[in-house]
């Protein structure tokens, strides 16, 4: 559950962090001044997402220095680190990772989980490890419904995701919308959904799924083609997204046919470089607009951000962040480096990361330790647009223009 009432309660809810969970009293100063570690285990490398996975470690990489400068380390002064490992977009290489990462570092928690595949495997043995696992991107709503005590997630699911694109595709009037998916517990996971939610509202929805190494799309999009679709939301996942944008132009489907892309990849200098100007009008997904209200923390690490990558922060990067202080937080409110008592802290307390506060609720179903941030529909109207630049199309609650604009 996320709460925001008012500016002026973040703000003290930030003030009351620095003094209960990032700046421990002085009768519970830490005897020993080791580092405290926390694992962040990526796709840094193919057939992953590495344009999400090293954002995801740019933003963890500030949360660890917000700790330390801002917050004063964990436990009295304990620096608060780092162990990464590279997960490769593949659930074996997950499964290795974050054992390596509890066995051989000794982290507290691991988050930075993108890929839902690798996030499922990864789930089962954080469960009999008993090492907090924090989705940062994975959105198979089967993570959450597991109902393991290790499994956190502060993202948006799957299910309501597919709610939220055909909520828009009503809106707009759109009665046939076709889905392009890769092979994954992702893709394959949109792809029903979509179909179940397209049925109880009346709108068609043809569906395509793709192998996730796919060098050449354009069979399966001539095939879409023909069937004259309104809408075509991609679901693919780094690369193979890319591509599917720029062949989906190439046979004449885009922009004349309006394209979503399932989250925001279109914001990557990665999807430019590969698709040239041909990305042009692209819909896409977020969570966070810039100019939107965070918390001072979230103040802090946007510019810092900004200047040393020369980019808005993605969803992603802010969101490892905030889960970097959650369990720094979850550290001091423990007083306590051992990963049980972490994992109580963090299924009993509640926390402030970057847009406000946390609470890690026991609910049933998809919502088991689930936290959901707003949707966003925006259009990029021109090349290598930034976020905050781009148009926000819907909702209209959060300033959509209920308008997609086309050459």
């Amino acid at each position: 559950m996320r709460s925001k009432k008012g500016m002026w309660m973040v703000v003290l809810l930030s003030a009351v962090i620095l003094i209960a969970g990032g700046a421990v009293p002085p009768m519970v100063q830490a005897q020993s001044k080791e580092p405290v570690k926390m694992g962040i285990l990526i796709p840094l490398s193919p057939p992953g997402d590495p344009a999400s996975g090293k954002r995801i470690l740019w933003g963890a990489e500030l949360g660890v220095k917000y700790v330390n400068e801002v917050m004063g380390g964990v436990l009295g002064g304990r620096p608060f680190q780092l162990a990464v490992e590279d997960d490769q977009g593949i659930p074996a290489e997950g499964v290795v990772g974050y054992r390596r990462l509890v066995t051989k570092d000794k982290v507290v928690a691991v988050a930075g989980q993108f890929h839902s595949s690798v996030c499922l495997a990864v789930n089962e043995v954080a469960k009999e490890l008993g090492v907090p696992l924090f989705s940062t991107g994975a959105s198979s709503p089967k993570i959450t419904e597991s109902r393991y005590p290790t499994i956190f997630s502060i993202m948006s699911l799957t299910p309501p995701r597919c709610e939220f694109f055909m909520e828009f595709a009503k809106k707009m009037g759109f009665k046939r919308v076709a889905v392009m998916s890769e092979d994954t517990d992702y893709g394959t996971g949109f792809d029903q959904w979509l179909k179940e939610i397209g049925k109880r509202e009346g709108i068609e929805v043809k569906g395509i799924i793709f192998p996730r190494t796919s060098i050449d799309l354009t069979p399966s999009l001539l095939i879409i083609k023909a069937w004259n679709p309104e809408l075509l939301i991609n679901v693919g996942v780094g690369p193979n997204a890319f591509l599917l944008a720029k062949q989906a132009f190439d046979v004449g489907l885009f922009p004349k046919v309006p394209m979503l892309a399932s989250y925001d990849w279109p914001t990557r200098t990665e999807f430019w470089d590969a698709v040239g100007d041909k990305g042009n009008y692209i819909l896409y997904t977020i969570y966070y607009k810039p100019g939107m209200p965070v918390t001072p923390s979230g103040n802090w690490m946007i510019p810092k951000y900004i200047e040393l990558h020369k980019e808005d922060p993605t969803f992603y990067s802010l969101n490892v962040f905030g889960q970097v202080l959650v369990v720094a937080q979850a550290v001091n409110f423990a007083q306590s480096a051992e990963p049980k008592d972490v994992l109580k802290a963090l299924s009993t307390r509640t926390f402030t990361d970057w847009v406000g506060t946390v609470k890690f609720e026991e609910a049933s179903g998809m919502k088991w330790h689930n936290v959901s941030p707003p949707h966003l529909i925006l259009q990029m109207t021109k090349p290598k647009q930034p976020s905050r630049e781009s148009t926000t199309v819907w909702p209209s609650s959060l300033g959509g223009s209920g308008k997609i604009l086309t050459p």
